[in-house]
């Protein structure tokens, strides 16, 4: 069982910029990883559905509580900086953590991979030290206010790339087995980027859940 939790929420916007507001694109990206780990047959769950308000109490809780061995909390940075981050419990071993940024490199570069202590020695981040015998990653998919970072992040298709990544290394650490196959169609291929996301938007129009893949 893996839990999905989409950060913030409700009246906690979490990172602004450029009229973006993280806790927007944390439940898109959320959401779409549920999806994308049903079709391969994962049990999964969801911390929140909707744009709603979850304490912190409550948000650790349904982690505790919901069976999972793992948890991926999906947030968006700020602040100055650029690429991807994964925080781990202190407590926790990095090979879950490392497998995961490993993951998102194939997509986006990483800048790093790291625990928090706060001032009593604990884990500095609630969702590490307040949900229990779930190991619980906080995914940082690059940076809001960064130019370099937003260029690509702004592609949708290129957001759920990313959360793709990191669900299947979820199910890799967990060591899950698919319980049904999985087909991708491919309906072109092309040199030039406009072309393909042309495509795609035409295949979006029609109703499928196409996206652009950069191979090479």
């Amino acid at each position: 069982m893996i839990i999905i939790d989409a950060g913030h929420g409700g009246k906690d916007p979490g990172a602004m910029a450029e009229g973006v507001k993280e806790k927007d694109w944390n439940l898109e990206v959320s959401l779409h990883q549920y999806e994308f780990l049903k079709k391969l047959g994962i049990p999964c769950k969801l911390t929140r559905k909707t744009d709603i308000d979850l304490s912190p109490d409550k948000r650790s809780e349904l982690v505790r509580s919901s069976g999972a061995t793992v948890c991926l909390s999906n947030h968006f940075n700020a602040g100055g900086g650029s690429g991807a981050e994964v925080i781990h419990s202190k407590y926790a071993t990095t090979a879950f953590a490392k497998s995961t940024a490993d993951a998102l490199k194939k997509i986006m570069p990483v800048r790093r991979v790291f625990s928090r202590e706060g001032a009593n020695g604990k884990d500095y981040y609630y969702m590490h030290r307040l949900t229990g015998q779930v190991e619980t990653l906080i995914i940082e998919y690059g940076f809001l206010d960064s130019a370099v970072d937003r260029k690509k992040l702004n592609v949708r298709s290129y957001r759920f790339q990313l959360a793709e990544e990191a669900a299947l290394a979820a199910v890799r650490y967990t060591k899950g087995n698919l319980t049904s196959s999985v087909y991708f169609v491919q309906s072109g291929a092309y040199k030039e980027k406009s072309r393909a996301e042309q495509l795609c938007e035409e295949l979006k129009k029609k109703g499928y859940d196409a996206f652009v893949k950069q191979e090479g």
